[in-house]
């Protein structure tokens, strides 16, 4: 699978959503007044570490090189921005994960009191997995729909 560039950006696109999911469900029970669920917090940020930031880093060019045809330049433009909204996002998430731990440890629902931060967050992570699966499809599309 790591070889195949279309594989592995199969994996990586379907298992952002995962990560985008369980990182939002831990997000909004939490903002809900719940108790954070850091060991899925934290543990969604390992595996979204060693795969989909790993897939970023050492397959892009890999992908833009093999690809039988050649990619528009708004698809570079947007996978330049993506790559950085990305990185940015992975960081603030790192951020906000140990800041909410530790409010956590004193029986505070962080992303409760920071509700505005949350939301901000939120939305900005969501236009970054959207750039991310639009990317995908505009490269891979082709193949997939014919």
């Amino acid at each position: 699978m790591l070889d195949n560039p279309f594989y592995f950006s199969t994996f990586s696109a379907i298992s952002e959503l995962i990560v985008t999911t369980l990182v939002l469900s831990v997000i909004f029970d939490n903002l809900k007044g719940n108790p954070l669920r850091w060991k899925l917090l934290f543990g969604t940020l390992a595996f979204e570490l060693a795969v989909n930031v790993m897939y970023m880093i050492q397959r892009t060019i890999v992908v833009a090189e093999n690809h039988p045809e050649p990619l528009g330049n708004w698809v570079s433009v947007l996978g330049a921005l993506h790559g950085i909204l990305s990185l940015v996002m992975f960081v603030g998430l790192i951020w906000l994960a140990v800041l909410a731990y530790r409010a956590s440890k004193q029986g505070i629902a962080y992303f409760q009191r920071r509700s505005g931060l949350t939301w901000v967050f939120v939305t900005l992570w969501i236009i970054s997995v959207a750039s991310g699966e639009v990317i995908y499809f505009a490269v891979w599309g082709p193949l997939i729909f014919g």
